[in-house]
């Protein structure tokens, strides 16, 4: 784990106020949550339900990483237009 994430302060905040900003990666959440409890039901074994659990997981982190991607580049975006309003034309 990299320092920086060792460092970060904890919020004191629950995961529903952490993730009232990200209602996409929340519901990602919850229904990974119920592919668990239907694997489960249905009688899959601790590997299978493990497996699934770790293939949804790096899914998820794939879907958040692309969300602040896309997140930095419209700043990116919006800095450049207000620092140079003339490259609004190469856009």
């Amino acid at each position: 784990m990299s320092d920086e994430l060792r460092k970060e302060k904890r919020t004191g905040k629950t995961l529903d106020e952490r993730f009232a900003r990200r209602p996409r990666t929340y519901r990602r959440l919850q229904e990974i949550a119920d592919q668990m409890d239907t694997a489960i039901a249905n009688g899959a074994t601790a590997d299978e339900a493990e497996a699934m659990a770790i293939e949804q997981i790096q899914k998820l982190g794939a879907e958040m990483l692309t969300d602040w991607a896309q997140a930095k580049q419209e700043q990116a975006l919006e800095q450049a237009q207000t620092e140079h309003p003339q490259s609004l034309k190469h856009i």
